[in-house]
């Protein structure tokens, strides 16, 4: 059975990560902004919202209602515009209207992001229900279903954060945007997955983005279990970008595309 029938059929009890968007800031046919959704214990965890992520989660048959709790790891369009379609839909969806509160956390600049967004749409004023915002750092916290979450910075901003999810022995690391002189290799120690950037081939390197050689090495000073590529721009996709990480990893390594589901 592959890894998206293993995880469907184990439904929500078994940690595991659903890609909504493996692309980037540039328009990819098939390859969307920005977004994730981790799942264990019955909880739902959006991870970025970049445009059109509320679509995917659509589209795999999945409901905004049933998010709870969203994670923002930096402020760039990319990985953030569909917040204000989130809070849009939670309040004009006939028929429904949202009482459970909202859990949205993430870099330093969230709060004032959310406070111009609701300034300039008014309509996406949250009204019925609590939305409950807090500003992440170097630091850990408890998700609900009793997932772990671990935040570190990566380097890809001053305040970008690259995510570690613990859940009953399992691990799974989402790098957000990131650069090289991050702490990522460290926060992904051990870890069972890890969700990677791997933005340009190594000819086309920059300080705040990954290449293949620099995932590579990451992912096997980390000694991780295994690595999916995302945040792909069309010059990686050429290039090779797979191979070329898992010549330096040695272990295994697989390209993300919208709506692939990994179970950790």
């Amino acid at each position: 059975m592959s890894e998206r029938g293993r995880a469907r059929a184990d439904g929500l009890d078994s940690l595991s990560v659903t890609v909504l968007g493996s692309g980037t800031c540039v328009p990819l046919a098939g390859r969307g902004a920005s977004g994730y959704l981790v799942r264990a214990g019955g909880a739902n965890i959006l991870v970025d919202a970049g445009s059109g992520t509320l679509t995917r989660l659509a589209q795999l048959g999945l409901c905004h209602r049933d998010i709870g709790f969203v994670l923002v790891s930096h402020l760039h369009p990319d990985h953030s515009l569909d917040l204000a379609a989130l809070l849009h839909a939670n309040g004009a969806t006939p028929g429904y209207s949202r009482s459970s509160p909202l859990a949205i956390a993430g870099c330093r600049g969230l709060s004032a992001l959310l406070d111009k967004l609701i300034e300039a749409y008014d309509c996406i004023r949250p009204e019925g229900y609590a939305l409950e915002i807090r500003e992440l750092g170097e630091e850990e916290m408890s998700l609900p279903a009793g997932i772990e979450l671990t935040a570190r910075l990566n380097g890809h901003t001053e305040e970008s954060l690259s995510f570690r999810f613990n859940y009953e022995g399992r691990s799974l690391v989402y790098s957000g945007d990131a650069s090289a002189r991050g702490g990522l290799a460290e926060l992904a120690r051990g870890a069972d997955l890890l969700v990677c950037e791997c933005s340009l081939p190594d000819a086309m390197a920059v300080p705040d983005h990954l290449c293949p050689a620099e995932v590579g090495k990451i992912a096997r000073e980390a000694g991780v279990g295994r690595v999916i590529l995302t945040h792909l721009y069309p010059q990686a996709l050429e290039s090779g970008a797979r191979e070329e990480v898992e010549q330096v990893f040695g272990g295994p390594v697989g390209l993300a595309y919208d709506g692939f589901t990994a179970l950790v």
